[in-house]
């Protein structure tokens, strides 16, 4: 019986590998960092400890678990022998089928009995163990026949072994694994889908680069999370150019993922392994998109359904009615591309049988109606422009064109219009936009309704403020509206009090956008905010909360953004709308430098499960600013080099300048000044018009990142201009960036003015900038190293060093030698974290040193001998002595001993001279 299992083809489940653990980096990925590393020192942990039976791994097919068990291997030293078998669907059916190839080791007369091969496997593995440990690794552990699982539970019962197990759940792996389990003898650890965090970490251990976080949102979104699914899918994006590599970073091109080649095999490959009443259900709401739970148990057997809820393939919702749709939207896409069309029809069929014609939007919106189309189905006027809207709604405007153009010419022209001028607008094709704006007939718009009349002409606004032709005035367009919504009589007044509450939030945002917050206040001074019950409301409350913000009122601002936030769960609303809202809240956070709270707001949002549509542009280099003002310059760098390549190809935000300009200040900071200058000359570019603040805080970085180049004089000049600026126009929060930046580069006349300004902006940010102006001021340093402190402790690390910079210089124009060492320490400590040898070397020739002395400083802290200093410098020793001195007397320091402690050693200190 063994010789002819023995015969059985490669790739059958029926060959097992006996190898001494790899260890000291002869493991093939053993030094290659990976997600989830923790858990591979738990597992090897665990396999070591010498407690227990060992360790099974459950999850689903190709979350990890075999990748998990080879890297755990790979960490075990030579005293361990590894033994790994593998269950298969072929071995499964045969009697000690997994354990065939070991067996065949052993003399005909041990097989008669199942103690006898029990005690046959003993000896043989004891022989070949030589004395080591033996782990045995069994893969596919829920595929072993039931004799393999009473060896292997056996062996691990018994210490022989230490069992370590993958399978896909525990149920199938025999009672007697199940047993020890049971018992507490054997750990079980789940390995679920990766989370956003793991994912990006994933992509980037593995492609060598930083992704943006649209293309790793749209690799998570489309994978599932599954680690399978996640490298067939980069694999096949790269291979295509649909995920591009750029200056060491990976971004999403123009075109979505495509859902073709090695995933769809994979996603094929999962399909066939269902039953035929699974796969039905399946392959329906693939194409239906959702359907409801009532009607679905009308046309399937809830056994199935219950099977395919169980592997969280399905998923129901606790909507009124519930609603029934494929867990994963991609894996439905690409099932839905692969039904044939008899059976794609024949399922329709089923489903329209149990449905009626009322419910045929509810029944999976625009996908169940894209879906009646393919099938050659008839779609009335009305469920079409309500497929239009949904789809506009859920930023899909190829389908909103698809279901407009399905739509009979004989239907009245404007409701199509708005959807599609709506769809054009979503993909910056004004030009498409305002062809078919202009096809409406003129005579027909005066009498059109209110509300279409009133979405005309938003629309018409909203392309106005878009544009730079001459001539154009968004602003009259919005009067003319609310004249004739003044007009109207009083009996309309639910349509009339709808149409105004759409212009109210056209005003507001187009004041924000030309940067009028103070027609912004005074627009929004009447509304509500404790009712924020529709998407009108919350819109232009948000937009109410960064007039405030930028006007000076931080805390009120927080407050109220709070509060949007947490009424937007309680309101249905359209991605666009979630994209402002939440964009705006980000913004303020970045605005008042409350990094830690962006932080934490950032990492929420990413682990959530919601497309990219709904977060918007700001997300992609939000954490890339974080980073950069926490000293994190590797990080933020490759991230905002990341999330600019990704603005530069998908930017409805225009916020690609921004991220040009934080990019050149973070290479600025690193001393990568090529790169900074080069991405400086980009924002002389001509680009979209971006938002009046989104273009005040790129012209803040850009001013910082000269000042850090060494431009520093016209720098100081430009940031207190622009202070002054958004001073006349009561743009008091940006006005006090701009300031701050000058105050940390000037004097003490410049603090005077910072504290001033300071007090008429409330928040975190102004009290730090209101404690620096102080020590400015009285040139305290013990003052201006608090505001380091504070500074630092905030996540605002160049705050910190620039505050610490300023208490070197009044300790030491003060003559103070302990408190000139503390903040030399405190300067020394914040450079550091900054990375560039630069920064030491900067900070010393601007606040203490001349740069010739700072250069026979750093030398003689590194402990180079003065005739040494001087042949380097070409200098005579009597020079080298004269420098020293003074660096002894600037730096109140009086042996190289002490001047080591206050001068770090840059590592390339050895370029200079």
């Amino acid at each position: 019986m063994f010789q002819q299992d023995a015969g059985l083809p490669a790739g059958s489940g029926q060959t097992e590998a006996m190898f001494p653990a790899q260890r000291n980096g002869h493991g093939r990925n053993k030094d290659r960092p990976f997600t989830r590393q923790q858990l591979v020192a738990d597992v090897v942990q665990t396999l070591t400890s010498g407690s227990g039976c060992g360790i099974v791994l459950v999850g689903d097919h190709g979350a990890g678990k075999s990748f998990i068990a080879q890297r755990a291997i790979e960490q075990l030293g030579d005293e361990y022998l590894v033994v790994q078998v593998r269950g298969s669907s072929i071995s499964s059916k045969l009697p000690y089928g997994a354990l065939s190839v070991l067996l065949n080791d052993l003399d005909a007369s041990h097989l008669e009995h199942p103690l006898m091969v029990l005690r046959g496997l003993t000896q043989l593995l004891h022989n070949k163990s030589e004395g080591r440990q033996i782990v045995l690794f069994v893969d596919n552990a829920h595929d072993l026949d039931e004799l393999s699982s009473m060896m292997v539970a056996q062996l691990s019962a018994g210490a022989h072994v230490t069992l370590l197990a993958a399978c896909v759940d525990m149920p199938h792996v025999g009672g007697d694994i199940m047993g020890l389990w049971k018992d507490d003898l054997l750990r079980r650890v789940d390995l679920g889908p990766f989370d956003f965090a793991e994912t990006a970490a994933t992509l980037h251990h593995e492609y060598g680069g930083r992704f943006s976080l649209t293309a790793a949102r749209a690799l998570w979104s489309a994978s599932g999370g599954n680690a399978l699914f996640l490298h067939s899918l980069a694999r096949e994006q790269i291979k295509l150019g649909t995920v591009v590599r750029q200056d060491g970073v990976w971004f999403l091109g123009n075109g979505p993922i495509a859902l073709t080649g090695e995933i769809r095999d994979v996603v094929k490959a999962r399909l066939n392994r269902l039953g035929t009443g699974q796969r039905d259900v399946f392959e329906l709401l693939a194409l239906a998109g959702a359907v409801p739970l009532q009607t679905l148990m009308l046309i399937a057997n809830p056994q199935d359904m219950d099977a395919l809820q169980e592997r969280t393939l399905i998923r129901v919702t606790h909507d009124h009615p519930p609603m029934v749709s494929v867990a994963n939207p991609v894996t439905a896409g690409i099932v839905a591309s692969v039904v044939p069309p008899g059976r794609s029809a024949e399922l329709r069929r089923r489903l329209t049988a149990v449905l009626q014609e009322s419910d045929a939007l509810d029944a999976g919106g625009s996908t169940g109606v894209a879906w009646a189309l393919d099938c050659g189905e008839q779609v009335s006027a009305e469920v079409a422009l309500a497929a239009a809207r949904a789809a506009n709604s859920a930023s899909d405007p190829a389908a909103a064109l698809r279901f407009v153009q399905e739509i009979d010419g004989g239907e009245p022209a404007v409701p199509l219009a708005i959807e599609s001028v709506t769809a054009h607008i979503s993909v910056n094709n004004d030009e498409s936009a305002h062809r078919v704006l202009e096809s409406l007939d003129e005579e027909a718009r005066g009498e059109l309704p209110l509300a279409e009349w009133t979405a005309l002409q938003l629309l018409r606004a909203e392309l106005e403020k878009r544009s730079t032709a001459p001539g154009t005035d968004p602003r009259a367009r919005l009067r003319e509206l609310a004249e004739r919504l003044a007009a109207e009589p009083a009996e309309r007044g639910s349509a009339v009090s709808a149409a105004r509450e759409q212009l109210r939030l056209a005003e507001a945002e187009l004041a924000a956008f030309q940067g009028r917050y103070a027609d912004v206040l005074a627009t929004t001074d009447s509304m509500d905010t404790a009712d924020l019950g529709s998407e009108p409301r919350l819109v232009t409350a948000s937009v109410r909360c960064e007039a405030l913000a930028v006007s000076g009122n931080v805390v009120h601002a927080m407050v109220l953004g709070k509060q949007i936030l947490a009424a937007t769960a309680n309101v249905r609303l359209t991605d666009r709308a979630v994209r402002e809202i939440r964009g705006r809240f980000l913004l303020l956070l970045l605005l008042s430098a409350k990094f830690r709270e962006a932080s934490a707001y950032l990492e929420e949002t990413y682990g959530g499960g919601e497309p990219q549509t709904r977060l918007g542009g700001m997300f992609e280099i939000g954490q890339g600013v974080i980073d950069l003002h926490s000293g994190h310059l590797d990080d933020a760098l490759s991230r905002l080099q990341a999330g600019r390549w990704q603005l530069l190809a998908q930017d409805p935000d225009a916020l690609a300048g921004l991220a040009t300009a934080v990019c050149a200040y973070a290479a600025a900071l690193q001393g990568e000044e090529e790169t900074a200058a080069v991405l400086l000359g980009d924002l002389a570019q001509p680009g979209t018009p971006a938002a009046w603040l989104v273009g005040r805080l790129t012209r803040y970085f850009e001013l910082s990142a000269q000042a850090e180049l060494g431009q520093r004089a016209m720098s100081i000049r430009a940031l207190t201009a622009e202070a002054d600026s958004d001073t006349e126009s009561s743009a008091l929060a940006p006005a006090l960036l701009f300031l701050s930046a000058a105050a940390r580069l000037g004097d003490r006349q410049m603090g005077q003015k910072l504290d001033s300004l300071s007090s008429r902006v409330t928040g975190q940010f102004a009290a730090l900038c209101s404690r620096l102006a102080e020590g400015m001021r009285e040139a305290d340093s013990e003052q201006l190293l608090g505001a380091s402190k504070d500074a630092d402790a905030s996540g605002n690390a160049v705050f910190a060093r620039d505050a610490a910079r300023k208490a070197v210089s009044c300790a030491n124009d003060a003559g103070n030698r302990i408190a000139l060492r503390i903040a030399q320490r405190a300067q020394q400590s914040l450079d550091d974290k900054f990375g560039s040898p630069k920064n030491g070397l900067h900070s010393l020739t601007t606040s203490t040193l001349t740069a010739r002395e700072c250069e026979v400083a750093v030398r003689a802290a590194a402990g180079t001998s003065n005739r040494k200093i001087a042949e380097q410098m070409h200098v005579s020793v009597r020079t080298v002595e004269g420098h020293l001195y003074q660096v002894y007397s600037k730096l109140h320091v009086a042996s190289r001993s002490e001047l080591k402690d206050v001068i770090s050693t840059p590592a390339d200190s050895s370029r200079l001279g």
